[in-house]
């Protein structure tokens, strides 16, 4: 493949993305991002002629309001500026998981900022992919509240804009947790197919993303979840993923794909208990990727994901799925960011030898049984 044969990438990111943070305690640690960062730049990725480093935008206020009610917007600002606001408990904020911070509005709007920047350059035909990994992490937050560390719903925002231009988008979201916030904002929308495959909320956050929620009114068959067992493995994951997710995207025929590659499926992850592996999850990546560029225009985000090694390794993994670019086995001698990486691909987790297996495989079963039964029908599958 000649330079204009491959995929042309805006790869979108600000340093500053990472030089903050929400509490000491808090297990969302941006300086992740600067992990990755380091790891891209080590493996020679910014250098390629097919990614082009930009710069992200901040999100207008106007732009934010689009998914989010204007006295939610209100108290972000004014929390973040320091005023105490007694009610901004009911608006999610002040919560362990969405505490306040200095710089809060600001900090968000550039994340905001860095996803409708790559939307931007997908939709003008500028690049083919647009990925960038600061953003995703919001997909929970909702309407008129913030959740799940989440603020302010970058993949809604920036799909707005998309629907408004008339553009159908499938968005599929591969982190651990249930892209609830970006159901919510679709639910009811034929424009949007929302498609979310994740640990079962009967064990984790946010409860929600039951095969059952298939969306209502014009939005009825277009929202898909795909609760998997906790512990569930490569070979169970992709096995769900091809059965179901490929097809509806194929069928759907959107003019835009739009993917949340949060890495908390990973087994080291230490909020979650899937047990995918770094290559386990760049072959997801690459189904993606076969799907991105046959539809023409592909926006990847970032989100969940707790363990910097598998944070840094998943997504510089990830941006070379996307350039069409080998990455050596070993991780170069000049990463010194993070001690001890060695190879980007993991070593196999054990084999799941839990009394359980039994029940995680017939759950995974039912789950892909119960998707099909209930949607599969609304695109004639």
């Amino acid at each position: 493949m000649t330079i204009k044969d491959q995929p042309q990438i805006a790869f979108v990111y600000a340093e500053e993305l990472s030089q903050y943070q929400l509490s000491p305690q808090h297990p969302l640690r941006p300086i992740r991002l600067k992990h990755m960062h380091e790891l891209m730049k080590a493996t020679g990725l910014m250098d390629l002629a097919n990614i082009a480093s930009t710069q992200p935008r901040l999100a207008t206020r106007v732009e934010i309001e689009s998914a989010h009610d204007p006295d939610y917007v209100r108290n972000v600002i004014a929390v973040s500026n320091g005023s105490v606001v007694p009610d901004s408990i009911k608006y999610g904020l002040g919560t362990p998981d969405n505490p306040i911070w200095k710089g809060m509005y600001d900090k968000t709007a550039l994340c905001v900022g860095t996803t409708l920047t790559a939307s931007e350059l997908v939709i003008s035909g500028r690049a083919d992919i647009g990925f960038a990994p600061a953003g995703g992490v919001h997909h929970h937050a909702m309407r008129r509240y913030a959740s799940g560390f989440g603020v302010f719903n970058d993949a809604v925002i920036a799909m707005n804009t998309m629907v408004k231009a008339g553009l159908r988008i499938a968005y599929v979201d591969i982190d651990c947790h249930h892209g609830d916030g970006v159901q919510a904002g679709y639910y009811d929308s034929d424009q949007v197919l929302t498609i979310s495959i994740h640990e079962s909320g009967q064990w984790l956050f946010p409860g929600t993303g039951h095969v059952q929620e298939i969306g209502e009114n014009d939005g009825l068959g277009y929202s898909v979840n795909v609760p998997l067992a906790p512990y569930t493995q490569d070979p169970e994951w992709h096995v769900a993923f091809d059965e179901l997710i490929t097809p509806l995207i194929k069928t759907f025929n959107p003019d835009v794909l739009f993917t949340q590659l949060g890495i908390d499926t990973h087994f080291q992850d230490p909020l979650t208990h899937m047990s995918l592996t770094t290559q386990g999850f760049n072959l997801a990546v690459k189904k993606l990727a076969k799907l991105g560029l046959e539809i023409g225009k592909w926006v990847a985000v970032g989100g969940g994901g707790y363990d910097f090694s598998a944070v840094a390794r998943s997504w510089t993994m990830a941006l070379s799925t996307m350039a069409d670019f080998n990455l050596p086995q070993q991780v170069p001698a000049t990463f010194n960011s993070l001690k001890g990486l060695t190879k980007f691909d993991d070593q196999d987790p054990p084999q799941n030898e839990s009394p359980h297996l039994n029940e995680i495989q017939q759950f995974n079963s039912k789950t892909i049984e119960e998707v099909c039964a209930l949607v599969f029908p609304k695109f004639r599958i």
